[in-house]
């Protein structure tokens, strides 16, 4: 699995000339995430305005097999595709095969996305910022309008890994949805083997049917669950499903198919109301969920 190292940065130095890094993200999937800018490059007329850009996002991948990269081209279309404020603006997508320095091929083909950065932090960062009924319902409602362009989309996509780091809140309370990594199109035939166990997921946040791998079930309504979970979480401090550091991967997909959390208003007195609304979020079976957007929505709307 591709690392940070100072050999990868010299070869992104050898890619981009005047890219600047700034600092690395924390380790997640298959890519290493720099942040970064680019100076001016007088001396490269095709590169001299990338430091127009600003600061950036650089996603770079490795050395993938043809499941991964179909997830990477899907990303990428997506985000070409999208013009919303609730998204990052992909600004650069290249396949690389040798060092342009030596004219040597590289060991493995290199993937390199670039995203404008956006300002904001992790819900992972700021939870402490949504803890009663309203702030959890006032940011949910605010989760469902930005994720409605994907499950409105003509391909009715499904994000698939919600969860608080690919959630970014900015400074005026707006959210922001990245990492797009595992977007399945509703219905499409899918790109992992239906003899696994569970399907491409972030187990404490994922849906009873990714976790069985039930493709033909896979729809928006898996990411109700996912935001039911994340709703849950930031009410009562504790993910449900993974109460734990030590939880162990397959505890947490067991519990993520089989548990029923306590009810939320005996956990933390919020009302049974809206206790009722996130267990219908996440329910086992997706049928007993809300059946759209619209009415999920109306749902929230009545708590902000």
């Amino acid at each position: 699995m591709l690392q940070d190292s100072a050999e990868l940065r010299a070869l992104l130095n050898s890619l981009f000339p005047s890219l600047d890094v700034t600092a690395v993200a924390k380790p997640s999937g298959q890519r290493v995430v720099y942040f970064c800018h680019f100076g001016p490059d007088p001396k490269d007329d095709i590169r001299r305005d990338w430091h127009a850009w600003g600061r950036v996002v650089l996603k770079v991948s490795g050395g993938l097999d043809p499941t991964s990269i179909a997830y990477m081209q899907k990303e990428i279309e997506i985000l070409r595709g999208l013009n919303n404020k609730h998204y990052p603006k992909l600004l650069y997508n290249n396949i690389f095969t040798e060092n342009p320095e030596t004219e040597q091929k590289l060991p493995a083909r290199l993937f390199v996305t670039i995203e404008e950065r956006i300002d904001a932090i992790p819900l992972t960062e700021c939870k402490r910022n949504f803890k009663s009924e309203k702030q959890v319902a006032a940011l949910l409602l605010k989760l469902v309008d930005a994720l409605e362009p994907l499950w409105m989309h003509r391909q009715k996509l499904v994000h698939r890994d919600l969860k608080p780091d690919n959630i970014l809140i900015k400074p005026n309370g707006d959210v922001v949805i990245i990492d797009l990594g595992i977007l399945r199109e509703t219905g499409a035939i899918g790109v992992t083997n239906a003899q696994v166990p569970f399907g491409p997921l972030s187990p404490p946040y994922a849906s009873p049917e990714q976790a069985m791998n039930k493709k033909d079930e896979i729809s928006y309504k898996s990411d109700f669950f996912a935001l039911g979970t994340i709703s849950y979480e930031l009410a009562s401090g504790t993910n449900p499903f993974s109460p734990t550091p030590e939880t162990g991967f397959l505890e947490v997909l067991d519990n993520v198919r089989k548990l029923n959390p306590a009810a939320l208003q005996t956990v933390c007195g919020v009302s049974m109301e809206y206790a009722n609304l996130i267990a219908r979020m996440m329910e086992k079976e997706p049928f007993k969920r809300h059946r759209t957007v619209d009415a999920l929505r109306r749902d929230v709307e009545a708590f902000c």
